[in-house]
């Protein structure tokens, strides 16, 4: 690129800004570049890790997204205090968002009164009303609690037979627990009636005050008109701001490169390198297998995905393990029937040379070491459907386990009717590993499908409004010139009519004069 003549960019100014690649980054990494955040990598959980004694770490993202030195605001206990070792020797780190769940009444109540279909018989604003209704109900704002806290909410509620709707706040927990290092809490039940039996009139009056509200909501009394309103996710406020400025400056300079998606994609990568999720260790029951019966299958509807259950033909097999539809039905543990036909997500790979090269000319700052074709989704019975969820719960390192049904093939290394499949976490492990370019090639095809689209739509315009087609035509140019370095004016006008007509052959076409207005 050359050089920009003295004085011609007087008018900017620019700050280099650098970005880790998570992936990449060791332990010792992490910890010095995400110092207020907390991880499976921190040396505070590697030290708990070894002080407990544990064999596995379930460490969840609320962990991994407060700072290390936090304390619970009911119990007053710090991480380390909070630590604890269950009965399978996995080191538990959890804290949980504690919230009062009148704000789910609050959310149900409008259907109660008005049916599931209120939103479209209420005036547009009705919504907005209900969520300050419910921001007025609630006793207290959502907060975050070490689990043993949020758990004694419900344990003393079930105890003394407390209406359901009720919670107790932070502070009310930490009066009837009893807390201690490294343990579950012990529940002062006295206290908690005590409390219950303190906050029962104000809870009673909130209960009246959201029906009286989503009654008057629904007969029209509390109504808000929002014509012209200013959209909650750019308020004036915001906008020409430090987060809006920064955001539309990184898209535009990273646009049409792998960079675009990735700072989309940091807190994916963080969490996928901090969050844990150990799977204890159980020796295997011998069980028989249970056969559905011909009444059981023909009366069999899944809960999941009940659709593609009924219109799938009887002599469907699953084009990953094989099995029908009857054979990939099996007992669950609750001894309930379990099975369906669910979709995953594939992507064949392209093999059109001519639009490789067009993809390669349009974004070069891509990897392209692979080129995918648009997703399509492949019915697979639940089993096989789970491989990839299974694999990303043990190796959470993998924010985007990708498999392709030959793969999936490969990692079941065992197969039987009416069971769980055996899965070699190993291999697809491995696999998925290697697939991790999957994630830069969606990347590129997105760039490709949006550009494209963009300008079919823009040459529509132009060809419906006549009027328009110069200004069309150097607004597609700017964008192949300047974001795309398309120098040559015929090539240019080439790629136009490439993404046009969706023929990617690149050989040379003649160009009458003013085809740039021949959309």
């Amino acid at each position: 690129m050359s050089e920009a003549p003295d004085g011609m960019l007087d008018h900017l100014w620019t700050e280099v800004l650098v970005f880790p690649h998570i992936s990449l980054l060791s332990d010792e990494q992490m910890g010095a570049y995400f110092q207020d955040f907390d991880g499976q990598w921190s040396a505070q959980t590697k030290r708990a890790m070894r002080d407990h004694g544990a064999v596995g770490l379930e460490l969840n993202s609320n962990w991994a997204l407060e700072r290390q030195h936090w304390t619970c605001p009911g119990c007053a206990r710090s991480k380390p205090e909070v630590f604890r070792k269950s009965s399978s020797d996995i080191l538990l780190a959890k804290l949980e968002l504690h919230h009062d769940h009148l704000w789910e009444v609050a959310t149900r109540r409008p259907a109660m009164v008005a049916g599931a279909d209120w939103r479209d018989i209420l005036a547009d604003g009705a919504p907005f009303v209900v969520e300050n209704i419910r921001s007025l109900v609630v006793r207290f704002e959502d907060s975050l609690i070490c689990s043993e806290c949020n758990a004694a909410d419900g344990k003393a509620k079930r105890a003394l037979q407390v209406d359901p709707r009720f919670s107790y706040s932070a502070a009310e927990i930490g009066r009837f627990v009893k807390p201690a290092p490294n343990r579950d809490h012990d529940i002062d039940l006295d206290c908690a009636r005590e409390i219950w039996d303190e906050q029962r009139p104000s809870f009673e009056r909130r209960i009246l005050l959201l029906e009286m509200l989503v009654d008057d909501l629904v007969a029209g009394h509390l109504q808000r008109c929002r014509e012209g309103a200013i959209p909650a996710s750019r308020p004036l406020m915001s906008r020409v701001g430090i987060e809006e400025t920064l955001r539309s400056a990184f898209w535009s300079a990273s646009r049409g490169t792998q960079n675009y998606g990735q700072l989309s994609g940091l807190r994916a990568d963080f969490l996928a390198r901090s969050v844990r999720k150990d799977i204890p260790q159980r020796a295997k029951r011998k069980t028989d297998t249970r056969i559905p019966t011909d009444d059981e299958y023909q009366a069999y509807i899944p809960e999941t995905a009940p659709q593609a259950w009924a219109g799938a033909a009887e002599d469907w097999t699953c084009p990953c393990c094989a099995r029908t539809k009857r054979s990939s039905m099996r007992m669950s543990a609750k001894k309930k029937w379990s099975g369906a036909i669910r979709n995953v997500a594939q992507y064949p790979i392209l093999q059109d040379d001519d639009e490789i090269v067009l993809r390669e000319r349009l974004f070069p700052d891509f990897p392209n070491e692979m080129h995918l074709k648009e997703m399509v989704w492949v019915e697979v019975c639940s089993d096989c459907a789970d491989v990839i969820p299974r694999i990303k719960q043990i190796h959470r390192d993998l924010p985007d386990a990708h498999l392709s049904l030959d793969q999936m093939k490969a990692v079941l290394a065992g197969i039987e009717n009416h069971m769980p499949h055996e899965i070699n976490f190993d291999l697809a492990w491995e696999l998925a590993k290697a697939n991790f370019r999957y994630r830069y090639a969606g990347e590129a095809l997105s760039a490709f499908s949006n550009l494209k689209s963009t300008f079919k739509r823009q040459m529509e315009f132009a060809a419906k409004y006549p009027e328009a087609r110069q200004d069309v035509f150097e607004r597609l140019t700017f964008e192949l010139e300047v974001e795309r370095r398309i120098d040559d004016p015929q090539e240019r006008k080439e790629i136009m009519t490439m993404l046009k007509d969706d023929d990617y052959r690149l050989s040379r076409k003649s160009h009458p004069e003013g085809a740039e207005h021949e959309f």
